[in-house]
């Protein structure tokens, strides 16, 4: 069966939470510059290194584990946007590198400390860790905590923990926002992200959902589990933005 991610890398589909309001917020937190260099971690379709691009003028260089994604952000490259294959746990850069790091709904599916060491180890000193994350907003149920692990295959961490992981890589000045996230708003803020590029995912998933068995398994184990969602949910499950200097 493929996984979460899987499925969004055959059509082409990112999102994050907070969508396009939690990028800009992000942007002003980390104070981007258009004289900047700046790194995407999960760079996923290019949709959001795009825009930071577009609102800024800063240069991107956008990573990400799967290279059918850097292949569909490769497509939306121009002057100043740079994509390759690269995992958040072992950044193909070298030390020193990057004025500003953003990761947004990345960082929870990797091994958060090596990770968010690597995001130290490539800023130049002085730079900004921008990260938006999935977060508890209170001590999730037993059952909430195993449908997040299991389905949407990440561990969830609560504000205190996220804010210790990143000063204990080293990171100062921590600052952070924690949000609820309400569904409606966020399926909204994801359409209109994809913008015309809809019509062409939309196709995509229409394809493989109809030629590709296991692809089809998968999506049909995913709605099951949806409708399966725990009554906590909205309660217990949000995101915060996590901001340190180096």
């Amino acid at each position: 069966m493929y996984s979460y991610f899987e499925i969004q890398s055959k059509v082409g589909i990112t999102k994050h939470m907070g969508s396009l309001k939690a990028t800009k917020e992000l942007i002003e937190l980390c104070n981007i510059k258009a004289s900047d260099s700046v790194l995407i971690v999960g760079s996923g379709n290019g949709k959001s290194a795009l825009k930071i691009h577009q609102l800024t003028g800063c240069r991107i260089v956008g990573i990400d584990i799967s290279e059918g994604m850097v292949k569909s952000a490769e497509e939306k490259a121009k002057e100043g946007l740079q994509f390759m294959v690269g995992n958040a746990e072992n950044i193909p850069c070298p030390d020193n590198t990057f004025d500003v790091v953003i990761s947004e709904s990345v960082t929870a599916f990797t091994d958060k400390n090596k990770s968010i060491q690597e995001y130290y180890r490539v800023l130049k000193k002085g730079g900004y860790l921008g990260l938006n994350e999935v977060t508890w907003l209170q001590e999730p149920s037993a059952r909430m905590e195993d449908y997040v692990k299991r389905v949407m295959g990440l561990e969830a961490e609560n504000e205190n923990h996220w804010m210790s992981l990143i000063t204990q890589a080293g990171f100062k000045d921590v600052i952070n926002k924690i949000y609820s996230m309400k569904q409606g708003k966020q399926f909204l803020g994801e359409l209109r992200e994809q913008n015309i590029g809809a019509f062409k995912m939309w196709g995509r998933f229409i394809y493989y959902y109809l030629k590709d068995s296991e692809y089809r398994k998968s999506i049909n184990y995913f709605v099951r589990q949806a409708r399966k969602l725990p009554s906590d949910f909205d309660e217990s499950f949000g995101y915060g933005l996590y901001v340190g200097q180096k």
